[in-house]
């Protein structure tokens, strides 16, 4: 029974601590002008969540012994201002427990903190001075790093002329550069942690050798894609593009070639795309490009200046490497497997009618092919 429950504690602490790192793992803030902006991030909104409920669970336990204190001592106003936080501290608690959104955000409630700490310093109470550290900590956490660094800068200025009457030069001095140190690693830890997750994320979505998007990311951009056009009638048009040849370009050159062949290619798309578009592996020689708000006749003129720029870029060492391109827009098909189907249906034709061109596909007559494989098969093998 006893070692039963131990094993039943030590579960639970396992999950505690991975809860714990995960929610402090990743990227915390949102960053603007991705290529997913305006998407919900679920996955980082749920760390930031709970990142933001440990981290007011930290403060609840700094403030009590605080507001304790200063009511014995009759400091009525900071008790007042302390419970205060607290309270509202132990709201947001429950609310992001509840799913929902916290009374106050994260910045506010550091902000605050701050602020209450200087006010009791200028109190009488220095034992607040210790504070300071936990939450210049939380600073590079919370805020972006120019904020960050106004926010301690301002705090520090607004304590010095305390921490001056109080102590000699030398212990003022080793408490700043102390405060400065706290500062400087925990924002180290933080870059360093978000640095690690997104290129984790990178090498997730990634194909490593090309440096395209796999066929992992491809799935979830088409799947917002088709969300897209359900709600906003956001066309997005699908360009399937296929090496002509490209066995044979192994195997007079060999894989290397191969390879580099593959790689330049990616770089010459990538330089001719917006940023807003989204390119990715998607087997063998066959890559997809997604063409945010582009019908399928825009997409044909993007199709066809890509089409001439491989034809004439210097992709081989010998002779021009060439493609063929199906396309596909997103307002003609019910769902994601139609999507795929119809555009690999449209590049078979333009095989079929000499490679080397682009051919867009028509409903009526894809409808009744049966040759064109689903999404969840990469058809292989047209070289």
């Amino acid at each position: 029974m006893g070692a039963k429950l131990i094993n039943t504690n030590k579960a639970r602490w396992l999950r505690l601590k991975r809860h714990f790192t995960e929610s402090f793992t990743g990227d915390l803030l949102p960053r603007k002008g991705t290529q997913d902006e305006g998407h919900i991030d679920e996955a980082r909104d749920k760390r930031r969540r709970s990142a933001y409920r440990y981290i007011s669970l930290l403060l609840a336990v700094i403030l009590l012994p605080i507001v304790a204190n200063n009511f014995y001592l009759g400091e009525q106003l900071l008790a007042i201002a302390a419970l205060l936080l607290l309270s509202i501290l132990l709201l947001d608690i429950v609310l992001i427990s509840l799913h929902r959104e916290a009374l106050l955000s994260p910045p506010m409630v550091v902000g605050i903190s701050i602020g209450l700490v200087i006010l009791s310093l200028y109190h009488g109470q220095l034992y607040s001075l210790y504070l300071l550290f936990p939450l210049l900590v939380s600073l590079p956490v919370m805020f972006k790093t120019r904020w960050a660094i106004i926010l301690g800068v301002v705090a520090a200025a607004t304590a010095a002329p305390v921490v001056l009457a109080h102590f000699d030069l030398t212990t003022t001095l080793v408490i700043f550069i102390s405060a400065v140190l706290t500062w400087l690693v925990s924002s180290w830890l933080v870059y360093a942690m978000t640095e690690q997750s997104r290129r984790l994320k990178s090498m997730a979505i990634t194909d490593a050798l090309t440096g395209a998007f796999n066929r992992r990311y491809l799935e979830l951009q088409a799947a917002r894609a088709l969300q897209d056009w359900e709600r906003n009638r956001r066309s997005v048009s699908l360009l399937l593009l296929d090496i002509d040849h490209f066995k044979r370009i192994n195997d007079e050159f060999g894989h290397d070639v191969g390879d580099a062949a593959l790689k330049n290619l990616v770089g010459l798309i990538k330089e001719r795309i917006r940023g807003v578009d989204t390119l990715c592996r998607y087997g063998g020689e066959e890559f997809v490009l997604l063409l945010s708000e582009t019908t399928a006749l825009q997409a044909k003129i993007v199709a066809n200046q890509l089409r001439r720029a491989v034809e004439d870029a210097s992709l081989l060492p010998q002779g021009p490497m060439t493609v063929s391109v199906g396309i596909c827009d997103l307002r003609q098909v019910p769902d994601l497997e139609s999507w795929f189907r119809f555009a690999d249906a449209a590049l078979y034709c333009a095989k079929d009618l000499g490679r080397n061109r682009v051919e867009l596909a028509e409903l009526p007559t894809l409808q009744t092919s049966d040759t064109a494989p689903l999404f969840n098969n990469v058809s292989m093998g047209r070289h």
